[in-house]
């Protein structure tokens, strides 16, 4: 009864992959996505569960990523690749509509949540799918936003180079009497 299934192997091979299919079909409302994805419902629901023969397209995943604006599977994809997860180029674009400040205070609010489930994790000495699913998804919004902070920061300080060279050339030359 319990015995080898290609539920258990893709899912042990992709385990990122498997956890975001879930997690887009808990967090999106897949009728929507999938009319405005100009895909059965029906369809979409079976691609998205692993012990179904239909799996995604690369040209699917792209079209449910765009019309619902959730980047998890991409991010599942991304991490079973062992590489960080994605950063939308449109939010690079408006970086500068968010302060630094206020970026700043964000990333280390969603951190310190991130705290928080550690010590629940800890407390209680498991991790249910849920916790799992909101540490993903809190993790990969820091790394994001942190991408996309740095990417600010250097653009702010590229625009102004005359500061740049000035504030690197006080901090390379020596200073009379600090020495």
């Amino acid at each position: 009864m319990y015995n080898q299934s290609d539920r258990t192997h893709k899912a042990s091979d992709q385990p990122n992959i498997a956890g975001a299919l879930r997690q887009f079909a808990e967090m999106e409302v897949l009728k929507e996505v999938a009319e405005s994805a100009k895909i059965r419902s029906q369809m979409l629901r079976n691609k998205l569960l692993l012990d179904q023969p239909h799996q995604l397209t690369v040209h699917e995943l792209i079209k449910i990523t765009k019309v619902s604006g959730n980047r998890c599977i991409v991010d599942g994809v991304l991490m079973d690749l062992n590489c960080v997860a994605s950063v939308c180029l449109e939010d690079l674009d408006h970086a500068d509509r968010v302060a630094l400040t206020d970026r700043a205070l964000d990333i280390t609010a969603n951190a310190a949540q991130l705290g928080a489930l550690a010590l629940d994790v800890k407390a209680t000495k498991r991790v249910t799918e849920r916790m799992r699913h909101e540490t993903v998804r809190r993790a990969t919004y820091v790394m994001a936003e942190l991408a996309i902070f740095v990417h600010d920061v250097e653009q702010k300080f590229q625009a102004i180079p005359v500061l740049t060279v000035a504030s690197d050339a006080l901090q390379a030359m020596p200073m009379p009497g600090l020495m």
